[in-house]
């Protein structure tokens, strides 16, 4: 056993030991800011004496252990969900454009999830199973309808393009008809991780593990697929088999995270994109590299989004103050950095024509 996991640790490559070493401090730091500082401050010694249980104010144990803590757990498990999904939807699409938006998993989870809360809230069913379920289903539904001319990543990618569409068009729809119904949906719809607590967690962190380790186990079969079909069927790789499992994976990634803190956008985007700038495309380093720094980058947007309030006027909602949903933060810093991925791409692609 040590020797294997001695094995294992030889063939990691240095930049990769030294990047996942980094982000892993990078996280720790982070983590302790977005505990000690909010609406109330701690010092870092209180958050330590807290955290271990030694504190002798119980209001300071309250805020630490059952507010704080437990809304930072769930999102860096979120954000290392999102950007996992987001590498493994890169590498199968062989797109680095690709995002969990992509394959309909975001606009279904919050589709039913908008169905549930106007029409079944008091099913027995709850809100984040219905949203699981709706990210699935219509990720499965775009992969089968992706086949009907064959089956390429190409396909795949503008199918889910066209679904996400009428997915999120007809959610707009059911929204506006239904003004009562936005107030209790639209900063879960936006993604936020505000009133975040341990039930969440508790929800958040099995389909992550599990996914996680599923992901991981097709780490090798994934990296085949980066290779073009006829390569990877050449040797001896079930190409249809293994994308199918792998949409899914990132589907359920992205429909358990989406269930829990809602559309948080451009997450799957940037941690990918950045980790393959870090440690490079292979699968078995990529995946958990962009999990990681995803997880960072949604830890820090949530921490900095505490420091600005909102007051909204909405039906149901008048009068109410909360912090600036985590989304949004993602959805300012990703917008632009988007745009410039797409114009490189674009003038990658010009350049290739050229030659």
């Amino acid at each position: 056993m040590v020797k294997g996991l001695k094995a294992v640790a030889g063939s990691v490559p240095g930049r990769v030991r030294w990047t996942t070493i980094t982000l892993l401090l990078l996280l720790v730091g982070i983590s302790v800011l977005h505990i000690a500082f909010g609406r109330t401050a701690f010092s870092i010694e209180e958050v330590v004496k807290a955290l271990a249980d030694l504190s002798d104010d119980p209001g300071q144990r309250h805020i630490v252990w059952n507010l704080r803590l437990p809304r930072l757990l769930v999102a860096i498990a979120a954000g290392f969900m999102l950007g996992m999904a987001g590498a493994i939807l890169q590498t199968i699409l062989r797109n680095p454009l690709a995002e969990p938006g992509l394959i309909g998993a975001t606009s279904g989870a919050v589709l039913f999830a908008v169905l549930w809360t106007l029409y079944a809230p008091a099913a027995n069913v709850p809100l984040p199973f219905a949203a699981l379920f709706g990210g699935t289903l219509a990720s499965g539904a775009i992969y089968f309808l992706s086949r009907r001319g064959g089956n390429d990543a190409a396909r795949l990618a503008l199918t889910g393009a066209v679904a996400t569409s009428v997915l999120q068009s007809v959610t707009s729809l059911l929204l506006l008809r239904n003004q009562e119904g936005l107030a209790t949906i639209l900063l879960w719809n936006f993604g936020s991780l505000n009133g975040r607590s341990w039930p969440h967690w508790n929800l958040i962190w099995p389909w992550g593990l599990a996914l996680v380790l599923l992901a991981m186990s097709l780490a090798r079969r994934s990296a085949l697929l980066q290779l073009g079909d006829s390569i990877a069927t050449g040797l001896g790789l079930r190409v249809n088999r293994t994308r199918l499992l792998l949409l899914l994976i990132a589907a359920s990634l992205t429909a358990a995270s989406v269930s829990v803190v809602g559309a948080i956008g451009f997450i799957g985007l940037i941690g990918p994109h950045i980790a393959a700038l870090l440690v490079g495309r292979n699968p078995l380093f990529h995946f958990p590299v962009s999990g990681l720094f995803s997880a960072l980058l949604l830890v820090a947007a949530d921490w900095a989004s505490q420091s600005v309030s909102l007051k909204l006027t909405l039906p149901g909602l008048e009068h109410h103050v909360t912090s600036l949903p985590a989304g949004a933060v993602t959805t300012l810093i990703g917008a632009p950095f988007f745009l410039y991925l797409l114009r490189k791409t674009a003038v990658k692609m010009r350049g290739a024509d050229k030659s």
